[in-house]
This record gives structure tokens, C-alpha cells and sequence, in this order.
């Protein structure tokens, strides 16, 4: 498995940053996971696309959360907020066994995409058994929070998809996308001057957008690719590809017995 697929995660960005990438999908006709932290208008209007977009859910299990101070309530929260949601990636990352155990046991969640490997050729899913259920864990592979920590930071599409086969999840910030982010220190700045991103203004932030290379024109480059392609993949569609061949190698194995 060789697709290229796009990600992106809420982490409670403003509406028009939301808005803002929401409008290049949809005008360019490609397909993304949203995993959402929050409801608020813009994300309702992501919910009028289902053609278009994915929605999964991002838990944040750390401390102060505002989705409970526990994992149980954290799980409750995010399966109100998107009962029907079958996967998801966690805030920062969080994950242990039996926070996933109970995910599974718990809500309509199959597909996990929790594991970050940088740059990692040949990734593909792998599945997590328990005897309760399973879980498709799908690594990802660039995201530009990292990029903007790396010291030799790539924001060019073709170095990034010469590096190996394999499955390539890139994960995006709408917030990262608007300001066209590429320094991890520039935008901290900002978040020391408006702690409350999501209550942010498109004039407060407008010193803080860049020009050049960045998350913005990775992004613009990155949707361009995949509208010439003739179709592009959901964290859903890898599930279903995966679970598919799966089936169909154990009838395939069985007839040969």
C-alpha cells in the first residue's frame, strides 16, 4: 500500500481556520480525516460533507483537559460528541494498552492512528487483538507540529514522497495551515499573547502568518497532488482497503488447504 492520505487535527482552532481549509477541500475535491476536538459551527459545517470528510475524534487524556478528568469521562465526552466516529488520534499522543482496551470497549472506534513514525518508509497498518475486539492501528508519517521542530525542516512535497514505499499519513493543524507555520518558536509566541486559540481573531493573528515556504504551501501542494490522482483515501478507506485484503487472504489460504 502506497497511498498518500491526509489528516488534520482540530486541536480547537478558530472557525475561519477551519473554514479556511475546509474551502480548499472542497473546491479541489479531496478527501481528508478531521479528528475533532470540539463542536462549534465550522465543524458543523464539515458534518455537511460527508462525500468530502471524515470525522474522527482527539481525546485529550492530559491533565486539566477539558474533555474530563478522567479516561472514562474523556471516553464519554468524545463518543457524545461524535457518536458514529470509527477512528481517531489522540491529543498529544497519549496511549497506553488499556486506554486503547478501553476506547474499544466503549465506543464505535476501529481505527487508531496514534503512531507517529517520522519519515518511515514501508509503513502499513498493523492490528491490536483483544478478546473483546480489535483495533487497526495506522502509523503516520510527517506532521507539521514535528516539522516545525526539526532543524532541517522539508516543506517540499517531492522529497517527501521520494522517501520509500510504503503508506504516507501526512497530519496537519488548521491553525498551522492559515498562518502557513514553519517556526515552532513564532507561533508559540502567539500563544502566549491569545492562550485561547480557538477565541482568536483572523486580525489578531495577522502578524503571525508567513509567506513562503511552510505548513500553508505544503498543504496547497499536497491537496494539488491528490486531486490528479483519481481518488483520494480516508483514514476510512485505508481501514476498509486493510480489512479487506485481510479477509480475503484467509479465504484465499483456506482453499488452498
Amino acid at each position: 500500500m502506497d497511498d498518500v492520505v491526509l489528516t488534520i487535527d482540530v486541536d480547537w482552532a478558530p472557525d475561519f481556520a477551519i473554514d479556511f481549509v475546509a474551502e480548499q477541500l472542497i473546491a479541489r475535491q479531496v478527501h481528508a480525516t478531521w479528528f475533532v476536538t470540539h463542536m462549534s459551527p465550522a465543524v458543523a459545517r464539515l458534518q455537511r460533507h460527508p462525500d468530502y470528510f471524515e470525522l474522527g475524534i482527539h481525546p485529550n487524556f492530559l491533565a486539566g483537559s477539558t474533555h474530563g478528568d478522567t479516561p472514562e469521562k474523556v471516553v464519554r465526552h468524545c463518543r457524545t460528541l461524535l457518536p458514529e466516529a470509527s477512528s481517531m488520534r489522540t491529543h498529544a499522543l497519549v496511549q497506553s494498552t488499556p486506554l486503547l482496551r478501553q476506547v474499544v470497549a466503549q465506543t464505535r472506534i476501529t481505527t487508531d492512528v496514534s503512531l507517529f513514525l517520522p519519515y518511515t518508509p514501508n509503513i502499513r497498518p498493523v492490528e491490536f487483538q483483544w478478546r473483546t475486539g480489535a483495533l487497526l492501528r495506522i502509523p503516520y508519517f510527517w506532521a507539521d507540529d514535528f516539522e516545525m521542530e526539526r532543524r532541517d525542516s522539508c516543506w517540499q512535497l517531492a522529497r517527501l514522497l521520494t522517501l520509500g514505499q510504503g503508506l504516507k499519513v501526512f497530519a496537519f493543524h488548521p491553525i498551522h495551515v492559515y498562518l502557513n507555520s514553519a517556526d515552532i518558536q513564532l507561533y508559540e509566541a502567539l500563544k502566549r499573547e491569545i492562550p485561547k486559540i480557538s477565541e482568536a481573531l483572523p486580525d489578531g493573528l495577522s502578524r503571525y502568518a508567513r509567506t513562503g515556504e511552510g505548513a500553508c504551501s505544503l498543504f496547497m501542494e499536497l491537496i494539488g497532488y491528490l486531486a490528479c490522482r483519481s481518488r483520494s483515501l480516508s483514514i476510512q478507506d485505508v481501514s476498509d482497503h486493510w480489512w479487506r485484503h485481510r479477509e480475503n487472504s484467509k479465504v484465499s489460504t483456506a482453499n488452498r488447504k
